[in-house]
């Protein structure tokens, strides 16, 4: 059989998220479940040039029958839509139902807030916690999950409060509220950490949660002056006894220099995985690839199963893959 060649894609920029797909990305391409016939080409384009992406497959094309992007929710929109343009098999790790949008080619393979909602309401229902502040960021995406989360916290018969971010000396309203619980819904770790800071300065210690986007190192790094109670959101058993390509996953990280896998690693991973054994099963042709993806076949990754159907790219079904993970004493520990 021919070598599969797929492309992957990442902005040139620092951002955590792209940078663990990518990383990802090409660790499951060396080492992972699909590897074998299995070329990749790595490209980034800027972020700040519109036209930049586009030039990027347009270089590319008919030279690769796939594309993986590292890219946020409007990078990955776009990138649909020139694979759908240029004929190429599509996956991304968003879990917004725009960056499909009925596109045959786009696959994308997050897990989607309600569902995360649900998963972590089911979960708290089985602690101690009964009245939880949702803090959140003033980002559309944040309020939406945040909007989610207190749907779902409310419908498992928990009390809940909600807020946009706080700044320093605001916070007499979550003392007089008295939360056993904060759940601080942000992805991005510089806002994050002075709000957890603040809480820690004007509520002690009362219980932290923070969104499995947060659980990286440099982060865990960052909350060691703040002592209390935190838990993560999360899609990884971490002391349990992981699949042999969970276990296989972890390990690669590790030797790579990574000692937190993270939800990005493992979404870039299976999006390389998943594209590659469909390709394969098409015999390298897209749109056999796209059939093969559509007839309901379950596809296990380390973040979890997919099966997509012609209604569905995202293939995400129940709660998914989700955990609550306690940071302490430097540990990771399931709860």
């Amino acid at each position: 059989m021919k070598p599969i060649n797929i492309l992957l894609l990442r902005p040139e920029s620092d951002d955590p998220s792209a940078v663990d797909q990518s990383l990802g990305a090409r660790l499951s391409a060396l080492e992972g479940p699909a590897s074998s016939d299995l070329r990749v080409e790595e490209v980034s384009f800027r972020s700040d040039d519109p036209g930049d992406m586009e030039r990027q497959l347009a270089f590319w094309q008919g030279k690769v029958s796939g594309v993986i992007g590292a890219t946020n929710v409007p990078q990955s929109t776009r990138l649909g839509e020139l694979a759908e343009q240029t004929n190429l098999l599509c996956f991304v790790a968003n879990n917004n139902p725009l960056v499909w949008h009925g596109r045959g080619e786009v696959f994308h393979i997050g897990l989607p807030s309600i569902q995360t909602a649900l998963a972590v309401a089911s979960l708290l229902q089985k602690t101690r916690y009964r009245r939880i502040f949702l803090l959140h960021d003033q980002t559309e995406f944040q309020s939406r999950v945040a909007s989610s989360m207190e749907t779902a916290l409310r419908n498992h018969g928990m009390e809940v409060a909600a807020r946009s971010a706080l700044f320093d000396g605001d916070f007499e309203p979550v003392r007089e509220w008295q939360a056993d619980l904060i759940y601080v819904v942000f992805s991005s770790e510089s806002k994050a950490l002075p709000v957890a800071r603040a809480i820690r300065r004007h509520l002690g210690d009362v219980s932290l949660l923070f969104g499995r986007s947060l659980l990286r190192e440099s982060f865990l790094s960052s909350l060691a002056d703040i002592a209390g109670e935190t838990w993560f959101v999360d899609m990884f058993h971490r002391d349990g006894a992981p699949s042999r390509d969970q276990q296989h996953f972890a390990e690669t990280l590790s030797a790579h220099g990574i000692k937190v896998a993270t939800a990005n690693h493992g979404f870039g991973w299976d999006a390389m995985t998943f594209c590659a054994r469909a390709l394969t099963a098409g015999n390298g042709e897209p749109a056999l690839a796209i059939d093969h993806l559509e007839s309901g076949v379950a596809l296990e990754g380390v973040t979890g199963t997919c099966v997509f159907t012609p209604d569905n790219h995202n293939g995400r079904a129940g709660f998914g893959p989700t955990t609550l993970t306690r940071w302490y004493q430097g540990c990771l520990e399931e709860v």
